[in-house]
């Protein structure tokens, strides 16, 4: 009967390695919204760190939240570290901007888990709305981190379709 029982752990295990090596590696999560206001007004929303505490979803997850910004808070360079119970603790870095058009960052997770990802805006007037679009991409180690595919869209789609509600409302206050 122990011969059986361990065959079978086996045989399982080795059934979860072959679906893990056959899942994608890397993800891509990606949600957008229309925002009544000019891509300049969006844009600095994001690309000013100051601003991106006051909409982001996982501030307002973690009230407790400890964040510490670099001196330069706007634009290529500008870091945001947080630590804190629910969110864990890591570091946002703006890679590249072009004005009023495209951001990109570098998240950096220190815990729950060790991960590096990448984040992507685009702002397209359309009128006088803009349409935002913001992903994140990153890559999973094998064999376990791969079954978070499954999970992904719904874990961060959630978060980024809140986000953008919360920035799209910051956004149309007038005189922000």
């Amino acid at each position: 009967m122990l011969k059986k029982i361990s065959l079978f752990i086996i045989a399982l295990l080795a059934l979860l390695l072959i679906i893990a090596a056959l899942l994608p590696s890397k993800f891509r999560v990606e949600r957008s919204i229309i925002i009544n206001a000019t891509p300049e007004k969006v844009f600095w929303q994001v690309a000013d760190l100051k601003n991106y505490l006051l909409w982001n979803p996982w501030s307002e997850l973690d009230p407790k939240l400890q964040n510490t910004l670099s001196e330069k808070t706007k634009g290529e360079g500008a870091t945001w570290a947080w630590k804190g119970k629910k969110v864990g603790t890591g570091k946002l870095t703006i890679l590249k901007t072009d004005e009023f058009k495209y951001i990109e960052t570098k998240v950096e997770f220190v815990k729950p888990w060790k991960t590096t990802n990448y984040g992507f805006w685009n702002f397209t007037p359309r009128g006088g709305q803009t349409f935002v679009s913001w992903a994140f991409e990153g890559e999973f180690s094998y064999p376990f981190e791969r079954f978070m595919y499954f999970f992904m869209d719904n874990m961060l789609g959630e978060d980024f379709d809140k986000g953008l509600a919360n920035l799209k409302k910051r956004c149309e206050i007038e005189g922000i």
